[in-house]
This record gives C-alpha cells, sequence and structure tokens, in this order.
C-alpha cells in the first residue's frame, strides 16, 4: 500500500510538472528588424566668445587716483600676485610704471600700474634676521607680502634700518612697510588727470 501511495503521489508531481510546463512555455519569439536610427540635426557649436577688447590706457609716473571700491592691490601684476591690501574710490596712490603683461590668462586685465605701496599696508620679514633692538642685520634684507618665502617680494630693507613690529606669526614679523615697497593695481582702477601730473 505504501509502494502504491509513493507511485501514485509520484504520478501526480509529474503530471503536474508536466502540465506547469505545457502552460508556461513561450511562443518562439519573431525576429524584430532594428529600430531605424532618427535622423538629427546635429546642432552648431556655439562660436567661441571673442575675449573682450581692453581699452588701452596710457599711465605716467606720478599721483593717480582709484576708481572703484574694495580694489585689490597685489604684490605682483596679474591674478597671480597676492591680495596686500584695497583701496577704495578716491584714494591717492603714485604709479611708478605701466606694466603690460605679455600673455595675461582668460578674464585677466593686461594692463597694470606699478604703484608705492600704500602706508596702511604692511609687509613681512623672516625674524632671523632682525636683531634684538629690531634693526636689519643683512645687507639687504627681502620684504614679502605674507609670512613665507612664497609670498612676493615688494621691496627691501637695508643693514641697520630700524623696523617696527606689527605683529608676529612663527618665526616671521609684520612690520610697517619701507619707503621704496611696492605692488600693483589693475590700470582699470586708475584715473591721473592733468592736476595729478602736475
Amino acid at each position: 500500500m505504501k509502494t502504491n501511495g509513493w507511485k501514485i503521489l509520484g504520478a501526480v508531481l509529474l503530471a503536474s510538472t508536466l502540465t506547469a510546463r505545457a502552460d508556461g512555455q513561450r511562443e518562439p519569439e519573431k525576429p524584430t528588424a532594428a529600430p531605424t536610427k532618427k535622423a538629427t540635426t546635429k546642432k552648431p557649436e556655439p562660436a567661441p566668445k571673442k575675449a573682450a577688447v581692453e581699452k588701452p590706457i596710457v599711465l605716467v609716473p606720478g599721483n593717480a587716483t582709484i576708481s572703484g571700491n574694495n580694489v585689490n592691490v597685489r604684490g605682483k601684476a596679474g591674478y597671480k600676485g597676492e591680495v596686500v591690501t584695497k583701496l577704495n574710490n578716491g584714494d591717492a596712490v603714485t604709479v611708478i610704471e605701466q606694466v603690460i603683461l605679455q600673455k595675461p590668462k582668460a578674464g585677466e586685465p593686461s594692463q597694470w600700474a606699478k604703484i608705492n605701496l600704500p602706508a596702511s599696508a604692511h609687509v613681512w620679514v623672516h625674524n632671523a634676521y632682525i636683531d634684538a633692538n629690531k634693526t636689519v642685520k643683512p645687507k639687504k634684507l627681502n620684504v614679502r607680502t605674507g609670512p613665507g618665502e612664497n609670498y612676493s617680494v615688494i621691496g627691501t630693507l637695508e643693514q641697520g634700518v630700524a623696523v617696527k613690529e606689527v605683529s608676529a606669526k612663527g618665526n616671521w614679523l609684520e612690520i610697517e612697510a619701507p619707503t621704496g615697497a611696492h605692488a600693483f593695481v589693475a590700470a582699470s582702477y586708475l584715473h591721473q588727470t592733468a592736476t595729478d601730473l602736475a
């Protein structure tokens, strides 16, 4: 009886499997044609934008006035120069010479003015070159726009010159700028009149 039960159960399972297969089979799919590509019209590439042409500016050594607010004064001509200080509309500066960059970066002005560093700006020197009396030890000492040798040199100090310390950062001293220190301003922010040059 047990054997017959197993046989019956096996037959039922076999029948249900065959039925499931017969019910679950799909008809073979008909091959479909490859989708046709829609004709695409290539959009014309926009013409490259022409760099704005700078209006020629002629600066001569002498006084000038700042035209603009928060105008950056930099350690080098160009955007690579670190910002030393900022000037505002009407501030007076002294132009040393005009500088024209041969290969300005995109969006960067090519016309710059080398100016005397404004009195409000400070410079940095390494404290190893300043003695206990706050005077310069070597024959010539570079002054920089920041506390490190990677900052721009914007002037020099002679041996024996006293410095006035403003602050310290590590091995560097921030001091009042010496006479003859210079910086750079984009020429478009400077205005010279006949009275400035008189």
